[in-house]
């Protein structure tokens, strides 16, 4: 990863930690689906803010603002780390995984990957258009 750090501002690896990240999330999804009908399974989540916040962080002072509601609250200073989702309602189990949210966050992470996937093949795009046209 140094080669593309040395190409690239902090972005490309942000983007790599990104996506590594976004796996591991939808592996916990995962999880969570085939725990469905699992009595007393209480559904999981991964908070990676910190993490991520370090993988972008710049010499600039500050860091990463969150500058709209929808963006991810970076103020958690711990690594990633698995929580419980209490968003789900508890079933008479004690169960509280809801598949349809869990199948709209499995479509969400996937949307995050690929996006962050397609930010770097654009970055990669326009160093390679820069050394073509450089000739």
């Amino acid at each position: 990863m140094r080669i593309l750090d040395s190409l690239f501002d902090r972005t490309v690896s942000g983007l790599t930690k990104a996506m590594d990240l976004s796996w591991k999330r939808n592996e916990t999804i995962a999880a969570n689906v085939a725990n469905a009908e699992t009595p007393q399974y209480r559904a999981l989540d991964l908070n990676f803010g910190a993490e991520l916040e370090k993988a972008f962080q710049t010499t600039q002072p500050g860091g990463l603002r969150r500058t709209d509601s929808q963006h991810l609250d970076l103020s958690s200073k711990d690594e990633s780390h698995l929580t419980v989702d209490h968003s789900g309602a508890t079933k008479a189990d004690g169960n509280n995984v809801d598949i349809d949210m869990q199948m709209a966050s499995l479509a969400q992470n996937g949307s995050d990957y690929a996006n962050a996937a397609q930010l770097i093949r654009r970055q990669i795009g326009l160093v390679r258009t820069a050394i073509r046209d450089g000739r």
